[in-house]
């Protein structure tokens, strides 16, 4: 009977929060903004991933090989990378180009992050992290590929992607409670370490989604070149 409750709260629950997005879904349908579908479509899509990640996650989690990490984090910019490059121009060059990017931000920072102890090196904070990357990274690159597309320069592109990122910084602790911060805190942390782990990560992250643009430009521009 409690098993049968638990899933029936955990439905209800779910189901009061999608109510949230399909009215918006429909909402944007009637302005005729073509989101409706793509609204609808991610959120069935997003649940399916979800369920399944809850299905695996302690099997990834006993991953104890830095090799089998770095590719399942490679893993995940790769697919990032194919959902950036589908708003450019969906071509196999640009997919490779915000790939390289992807997995260049994962290089310049988890390593660094990692030897400095400023993180651990085991599975459970590398995979995570690597994802957020991944993640972030993606919106960048999808944000700058809007701007080039309407006409802007790359530098313009680049400041554009960067609005989010920087804004989310600079308003930290002010109207932001981050989700890293709140969770260390309720799960028993001192504020101070959950404000320094919130730090690294956000520093992390501005310094993974500037470079996945620049390398992402810079591949393109190259293999644009060598293709000419």
């Amino acid at each position: 009977m409690d098993f049968d409750a638990n899933i029936a709260d955990t439905l209800i629950k779910l189901f009061a929060a999608w109510l949230l997005l399909a009215g918006v879904a429909y909402w944007a349908k009637r302005e005729g903004l073509g989101l409706s579908r793509k609204m609808l479509f991610a959120s069935g899509r997003g649940l399916l991933q979800l369920l399944a990640l809850a299905f695996v996650l302690h099997w990834i989690f006993d991953i104890q090989s830095h090799l089998a990490q770095a590719a399942l984090i490679a893993g995940f910019c790769i697919l990032a990378g194919h959902n950036s490059a589908s708003h450019h121009d969906g071509g196999r060059a640009t997919w490779l180009a915000c790939a390289i990017g992807l997995i260049c931000a994962c290089l310049v920072t988890l390593p660094w992050l990692a030897v400095t102890s400023a993180i651990s090196d085991d599975t459970r904070t590398l995979v995570p992290l690597g994802s957020m990357i991944a993640a972030n990274g993606m919106n960048a690159i999808s944000i700058m590929f809007s701007r080039l597309k309407s006409g802007g320069e790359m530098g313009d592109g680049l400041k554009t992607a960067m609005i989010p990122t920087i804004d989310t910084l600079r308003v930290v602790g002010l109207v932001h409670m981050p989700g890293i911060f709140v969770g260390m805190v309720l799960a028993g942390a001192s504020a101070i370490d959950a404000a320094v782990a919130q730090l690294i990560v956000l520093y992390m992250v501005v310094t993974s989604s500037f470079t996945a643009c620049l390398i992402t430009f810079l591949m393109m521009n190259h293999l644009n070149k060598r293709e000419a």
